[in-house]
């Protein structure tokens, strides 16, 4: 079953996947994929989680500003590689409850000889 919604999910067109600098202009639903920038400030329970979220490989210049509610990976903190589903709204990207997940980097970084 689990086999047969991958599939479908992923013929089926999900949420677009981006990068911050990739978002001017969108109003839909969107995953983006970018680098917690700090300061990290505010409650995910209460008023918010906010940071800023650049592109991985880019700089400062493209980063957005974000406010999430909802669960925090342990994981999470400036520095960290992130996805995060939700909507711009204005110049904010208001992300969607549980929606938040940490990238591991030790699985994308080379092995030091």
């Amino acid at each position: 079953m689990l086999a047969v919604f991958l599939l479908y999910t992923s013929i089926a067109g999900g949420t677009p996947q981006l990068r911050p600098s990739q978002l001017e202009g969108r109003t839909a639903e969107v995953t983006i994929v970018g680098k917690v920038l700090g300061p990290v400030s505010g409650d995910a329970r209460r008023a918010g989680l906010r940071f800023r979220l650049q592109d991985v490989e880019g700089d400062a210049k493209s980063a957005i500003r974000v406010v999430y509610k909802g669960s925090v990976p342990d994981m999470f903190r400036a520095g960290r590689d992130i996805s995060l589903k939700g909507r711009l709204q204005g110049a904010v990207f208001v992300g969607a409850p549980g929606t938040l997940v940490t990238k591991c980097p030790s699985k994308y970084s080379a092995k030091k000889s």
